[in-house]
């Protein structure tokens, strides 16, 4: 019963079109669009509109499969012994089931073949975002493997090759062997590197059928390949290549950021861009437009505030809703553990002076609101709010204040005020303590001197004498850049709503 055919398809009834009898079936004449005479059998909708009947350009191949079920698969092909060549392949295909040398999952495998790259990875998102994943690490998965198979050159399945990503990667992140001295180095780090890595490996596991749910996995889901091509592919150690180092902001210059962030909305809307008057805060405001440029700089500083007695991550904050905050006896911020990175679900203090503020914020929203408006461009926004604060963007070890140097200052200012290292690794939500007490603690911020003074006096046959008057004083203030608190802080994993995994982004 194999055979190939063409389909055909109710179309819209052509404008202009005429209706004429031949045969006794009523067909519709009229010139399309390049001058050319064109005729169709007419036939009548479900809805009983009038449409013609067109027939596909490509040829659909009929057979039984090897489970003997009907099917019907489209060849591509628009010649017919192409398409014949097609259907012989599937009957093929068929009969190996049949015989049991071919099982029916590798049937259904060879079928994606067919199927693009690119075609799988729009599968792969769209399945992500169904997920309730987070729109920031969807994207950013999308664009590394978008990227990254457009450069490889994987087009197909069986071009998928870990060497060939390998070989690509490296181009980014070493100097080609005959590069001179003045070469300017590679900006791919191993942090880059590494998340490609992990974007093609998650992709491979999702391609092979394996599916996570919390810290479980299965493979129940749909395989489109036998094997993952990129398994086991090695990561770089990227503690020994960093490339942007966070610097943590002092309390001076967080004073200073929170000033000018509130104020530079609004002088820059004063502020003549060219002509004569350039440089000049010449413009005049209305009132509704000057009170919305004030609420927009209150927003930025309130943003910068929370991030630095939060550790909030850029994602995180963009996600926040009214319903994650609590103003209760002991104020907390609750995070989904859809918008973590760790995919725990975490819940933090928060500071009674942040919590007033960010009540006083969010007082008319709705639960369902988003508490900030942060743009994919904050990043340009923080660089021209520290110009405008005099806080330079690099310092002269080559350090920089980013967006995610607020995070950072949030870890060395807990240090500093004398928290404990253990639940400063707990706010910071960290599952390995070098990791808060190595990256995220800026040792040239932190009173070594004092510390030294606090410790105990060896003179001689006077014996032990304390120096406990000059400890360092481990009560941080209560103003608004000083990250430490008068109580414990600390962060709890929260497990009530949704699953928990390792922490990687999962299929």
């Amino acid at each position: 019963m194999a055979c190939i055919f063409k389909k055909t398809y109710a179309r819209k009834f052509p404008e202009g079109a005429t209706v004429v009898t031949r045969r006794g079936k009523q067909i519709a004449e009229w010139v399309d669009e390049t001058g050319k005479k064109r005729s169709a059998e007419i036939t009548a909708a479900r809805d009983g509109s009038i449409r013609i009947k067109a027939v596909s350009s490509t040829w659909t191949a009929k057979y039984r499969d090897g489970e003997g079920v009907i099917r019907e698969v489209s060849t591509g092909c628009r010649d017919k012994q192409a398409a014949a060549a097609v259907l012989k392949e599937l009957t093929n295909r068929a009969e190996l089931v049949r015989a049991r040398i071919l099982s029916p999952e590798q049937d259904k495998i060879s079928e994606h073949q067919k199927t693009t790259v690119s075609e799988h990875i729009g599968a792969y998102i769209d399945y992500q975002q169904s997920r309730g994943r987070n729109r920031d690490h969807v994207n950013t998965y999308e664009s590394r493997l978008l990227r990254s198979a457009q450069e490889c050159g994987f087009r197909w399945l069986s071009d998928l090759n870990a060497d060939r990503l390998e070989r690509w990667l490296s181009s980014l992140t070493e100097l080609p062997k005959d590069a001179d001295e003045n070469s300017e180095p590679r900006l791919v780090s191993a942090s880059v590197y590494n998340g490609f890595v992990e974007a093609w490996v998650a992709f491979g596991n999702w391609m092979i059928g394996k599916r996570v749910n919390g810290r479980r996995s299965n493979m129940n889901g749909e395989k489109r390949m036998l094997t993952n091509p990129f398994d086991g592919m090695g990561k770089r150690d990227k503690n020994q290549d960093r490339r942007r180092i966070a610097r943590a902001l002092t309390e001076d210059e967080l004073h200073r950021l929170f000033a000018a962030a509130k104020t530079r909305p609004v002088i820059a809307a004063e502020t003549v861009r060219r002509g004569p008057n350039k440089g000049k805060r010449m413009i005049k405001l209305s009132d509704s437009r000057r009170r919305e440029l004030e609420k927009l700089g209150e927003e930025r500083a309130l943003i910068y505030k929370t991030a630095v007695l939060t550790g909030l991550r850029k994602s995180e904050l963009r996600s926040l809703v009214v319903s994650d905050l609590s103003f209760g006896d002991v104020p907390f911020v609750k995070l989904q553990h859809k918008n973590e990175k760790n995919r725990q679900g975490s819940t933090l203090a928060l500071r009674a002076d942040l919590a007033a503020e960010l009540q006083r914020w969010t007082k008319g929203k709705e639960r369902s609101d988003k508490v900030f408006r942060v743009p994919s461009s904050f990043l340009e926004i923080l660089d021209r709010d520290m110009e405008a604060a005099g806080i330079p963007k690099v310092d002269e070890d080559g350090r920089v204040a980013h967006l995610h140097a607020l995070r950072h200052s949030f870890g060395t200012h807990l240090s500093k005020a004398g928290v404990s290292p253990r639940v400063t690794q707990a706010a910071m939500r960290h599952s390995n303590i070098n990791l808060t007490m190595g990256t995220y603690t800026d040792a040239r911020l932190l009173d070594t001197a004092a510390a030294v003074e606090a410790l105990p006096s060896f003179d001689g046959d006077a014996g032990v004498q304390s120096n406990r008057k000059q400890r360092p004083n481990c009560d941080a203030p209560h103003d608004a850049p000083t990250t430490g608190l008068r109580r414990h802080l600390e962060s709890s994993p929260d497990h009530s709503v949704g699953n928990a995994d390792d922490g990687k982004f999962r299929p």
